[in-house]
């Protein structure tokens, strides 16, 4: 994850960083506190403490991360701009782009008639000892779900672990 201010200064955060720093750092960005909320779900993945900001999403799952393939936090995000911030992933895509162009240059994309998603930038996690899995990888997955088929939300890192 990548805050870029007016300035062009850069402040990056991977997906294993201290949540309080995030959270602190993408406060500060926005000029206001998240809403805090829990939630856990019925069959996975556990516990999760959740930082809601209009169009922003972080979820912090509430376990050791376990990397490369677990990360601490997610974010999610279904807004193009945030209190003047543009929110969109490293190579540029927002909620509100074309979807189809996207589906076009990904293969390992689905389409269907209520909606698709795209996972793009995967990058393939080695079967290793703290990775027992084989096919295991990590993306950002881009979802539309209407019928302009316009980019409706994008998720990072998007986990899949083989099979």
């Amino acid at each position: 994850m990548q805050l870029t201010s007016s300035d062009e200064s850069v402040l990056s955060f991977s997906y294993y960083d201290p949540i309080e720093s995030v959270v602190g750092a993408l406060t500060a960005a926005f000029g206001a506190d998240p809403v805090l909320g829990r939630e856990t779900p019925s069959v996975e993945p556990g516990p999760q403490t959740l930082y809601d900001w209009p169009g922003l999403r972080i979820v912090d799952q509430d376990w050791p991360a376990l990397a490369p393939l677990d990360s601490n936090f997610s974010v999610v995000l279904t807004a193009p701009t945030l209190n003047g911030v543009s929110l969109a992933t490293v190579e540029g895509i927002k909620i509100g782009d074309p979807a189809l162009p996207l589906a076009e240059q990904n293969l390992n994309s689905g389409t269907a008639e209520a909606g698709f998603s795209v996972f793009i930038g995967r990058i393939d996690i080695p079967r290793s000892e703290a990775n027992p899995r084989d096919g295991s990888s990590i993306s950002v997955s881009v979802w539309t779900d209407n019928p302009e088929r316009t980019i409706t939300s994008i998720s990072a890192p998007w986990e899949q672990y083989g099979a």
